[in-house]
């Protein structure tokens, strides 16, 4: 789930639709809306714009999940006569992909869930073509640049015998022309052909084989990337480093497995001496540390519900019921 959807196939996704508001003149709209988000517990509240934003983690493009499709159809409101298919075309094909991604992030399923991320995933490549013009590579578009040249130069000299009157609505042909001939190019010269591409048409046949998707995430690899590497890191004195960090994790390993086999001992009715006994019971009693958690701009510690927050507003129960009725 990690790099081949939030990593992987939603930043894609990102530069597509980059692509398609610049062409349209809907990035300021897309922009507007983005920075409007209001808070919420548990939502990330985006400071800079969504294009300013250089490396992405999977925190953030989780987040992101769960306001694009919203955000983009504020930014695609009001379409002109030309622009109403392709909007629809291209809102269609965002819908199904977070909405195949929120499917095969469940945790058990059926035939009718699995049928439904098949219908969402023939949804989105079906309409995936309305971004294709926006997966043109360098060389694609170096290619398009120069072939434009050469026709334009063509026909500059084509125009030269041509009636000053004529001038402008033959100008106008050739641009449609070019655009065309541009867009063909493009069309014929980009695909979709890439490797996560292609993974999510295996969700199917991997949940049949193991049961879910998320059990398998790569995100359990990067959360003890964090705790094995980047806190054995912290805690050496950054010389040698590496042999610091394996000694580190494999002496905490080795703890923890010396606990477990002596508390198995004492289950078992083992005589364990005295010491042992006492360090194993000062474990079992030591408090918890609490987690972290961080709080989000217009969070306040001492409310925890609607009651609390209406304690802290002045207002009463009542007056909150009647209001959400």
């Amino acid at each position: 789930m990690l790099h081949t959807i939030y990593l992987g196939l939603f930043k894609h996704m990102l530069d597509w639709i980059h692509g398609f508001l610049q062409e349209h003149a809907r990035q300021q709209a897309f922009d507007d809306a983005w920075k409007a988000l209001p808070p919420y517990p548990g939502f990330f509240v985006h400071k800079k714009s969504n294009w300013e934003v250089r490396k992405w983690q999977g925190k953030e493009m989780r987040n992101l999940g769960r306001c694009l499709l919203g955000v983009l159809a504020v930014a695609l409101r009001q379409p002109d006569s030309t622009q109403v298919q392709p909007f629809s075309l291209a809102l269609t094909c965002v819908r199904s992909r977070l909405d195949f991604t929120m499917m095969a992030q469940y945790q058990s399923h059926t035939a009718e869930t699995i049928s439904y991320m098949e219908e969402y995933a023939r949804q989105f490549h079906e309409t995936k073509d309305i971004f294709l013009e926006f997966r043109i590579s360098k060389w694609t578009q170096e290619k398009a640049n120069e072939l434009g040249k050469e026709l334009r130069r063509k026909r500059a000299q084509m125009r030269k015998g041509v009636p000053l009157s004529q001038r402008c609505r033959i100008r106008d042909d050739d641009r449609e022309a070019e655009s065309d001939q541009r867009m063909e190019l493009i069309h014929s010269e980009s695909n979709f052909n890439f490797v996560k591409m292609d993974l999510i048409s295996h969700f199917r046949d991997h949940i049949y084989m193991f049961g879910n998707i998320p059990m398998y995430s790569t995100e359990y690899g990067e959360l003890a990337h964090k705790e094995q590497i980047q806190d054995g890191w912290r805690r050496s004195n950054k010389i040698n480093a590496v042999r610091q960090i394996l000694s580190s994790s494999s002496q905490q390993q080795a703890i923890r497995m010396r606990i477990l086999n002596l508390e198995f001992l004492q289950c078992a009715g083992a005589d364990l001496p005295t010491e042992v006994v006492e360090h194993l019971e000062k474990t079992r009693s030591a408090p918890t540390p609490p987690a972290h958690q961080s709080i989000q701009k217009g969070r306040r510690d001492n409310i925890h519900d609607v009651v609390d927050f209406g304690r802290a507003c002045d207002i009463s129960p009542e007056t909150i019921c009647r209001e959400l009725i």
